[in-house]
C-alpha cells in the first residue's frame, strides 16, 4: 500500500480520488484552511490531512515516503488576480514536481484541460495550465510524468455554477425559456467516479508507462454534442422548459470537437462501468435533494 498526495482533495476531483483510492492507497491529503470538507465527510478518517496555505511541501517530503503525486488544485482565473492564477497553476505545481523529482516518488500526474489557450471563457486558466505542461515536459526526464486532459466532468457534489448542475437545476424548476447556443460543439462528457478509476488504474498499471512524458486524454469512448447533451437532461428531468438553441452566440474560438481518442487508456486495460445515462441519472436525483 503505497503513499499518494493529493492536490485540492476537497475538490470535485481530488475528494472522488480520495474516496476511490483510500481503498487501496494511504492517501494524504492537500487543502486550503478555509475549505470546507462536506465532499470527504465520510472519508476523513482515512486522509491525513494538511494545510497547503499552512506546511511547507519541503516538511511533507521530510515525514512521509510519498510514491505518487496527484495535482489537481487549480484557480480558473474568475475570481481575483492574474498573479493568483499564476502562483496556483505555474509556481505551486513546479514546487511540487521539482521537490517530487529529488525526492524520488514514482510518478507525477498533472490535471490538465482540453480549453486551449485562446479559448473566450477561461483564458488566464488555460494559459497557466499550457505554461505548466510546458515545464513539466523538460522536468520529466528524472522522473515519469503524465498529464491528464480531463473531458468535462460532472457528477454529484460538483460546483452547483458548473455548466451541468446548473443545467440540471434549470431543468429541474422548469424553467420557462433557456436560451442556448446551437449546441453543435460536442464534448467528451465523464462521470467523477468513472475518472477517479481511471486514475488508479494508471497508477496500477505504472510499470507498463515509459519513464518521461506522457500524456492521456481522460474520458468516456465517445463524444456528444452539447444540443444532444442538453435534450438528455431535459428528458431525464422530464423538465418543461423551452430550449432555445442558436439564442446565444458561440463562444469566442469556440472548441467544436476536441480530441477525444482514449485508445491509450484501453490499451491499458481501461473500460467503463457506468453508463453515461445511468449517471446522468445519479446526478439528477443529487440534485434534486440538493434543492
Amino acid at each position: 500500500m503505497g503513499t499518494v498526495l493529493i492536490t485540492g482533495v476537497t475538490g470535485f476531483l481530488g475528494s472522488a480520488l480520495a474516496r476511490e483510492l483510500c481503498k487501496t492507497h494511504r492517501i494524504i491529503g492537500l487543502k486550503r484552511h478555509a475549505s470546507d470538507l462536506f465532499r470527504i465527510a465520510d472519508i476523513e478518517h482515512n486522509i491525513k490531512l494538511y494545510d497547503a496555505d499552512r506546511v511547507s511541501l519541503e516538511t511533507l517530503f521530510q515525514e512521509h515516503s510519498i510514491e505518487f503525486i496527484i495535482h489537481t488544485a487549480t484557480d480558473y482565473g474568475t475570481h481575483g488576480a492574474v498573479t493568483k492564477v499564476l502562483d496556483a497553476n505555474v509556481l505551486y505545481p513546479l514546487s511540487l514536481l521539482s521537490l517530487s523529482i529529488s525526492s524520488g516518488i514514482t510518478a507525477f500526474i498533472n490535471t490538465d484541460t482540453f480549453y486551449t489557450p485562446n479559448y473566450g471563457a477561461l483564458q488566464y486558466y488555460s494559459l497557466s495550465k499550457r505554461q505548466f505542461l510546458e515545464w513539466a515536459k523538460q522536468l520529466s526526464d528524472g522522473v515519469p510524468v503524465i498529464n491528464f486532459k480531463t473531458g468535462v466532468l460532472f457528477g454529484p457534489m460538483d460546483n452547483r455554477d458548473k455548466f451541468t448542475p446548473s443545467m440540471i437545476r434549470r431543468l429541474l424548476t422548469s424553467e420557462a425559456e433557456i436560451d442556448l447556443t446551437p449546441g453543435d460543439q460536442k464534448r467528451n462528457f465523464i462521470y467523477v467516479e468513472e475518472a477517479a478509476r481511471i486514475y488508479r488504474l494508471v497508477l496500477e498499471q505504472i510499470n507498463n508507462i515509459p519513464p518521461g512524458f506522457n500524456e492521456f486524454n481522460v474520458g468516456s469512448s465517445e463524444t456528444h454534442a452539447i444540443r444532444d447533451y442538453i435534450e438528455w437532461l431535459h428528458r431525464l428531468t422530464q423538465s418543461r422548459s423551452y430550449l432555445k438553441f442558436g439564442a446565444l452566440p458561440y463562444r469566442v474560438n469556440e472548441i467544436m470537437a476536441p480530441d477525444a481518442d482514449i485508445s491509450q487508456l484501453q490499451l491499458l486495460g481501461w473500460k467503463p462501468k457506468v453508463t453515461l445515462e445511468e449517471a446522468l441519472i445519479r446526478t439528477i436525483d443529487y440534485e434534486k435533494k440538493s434543492t
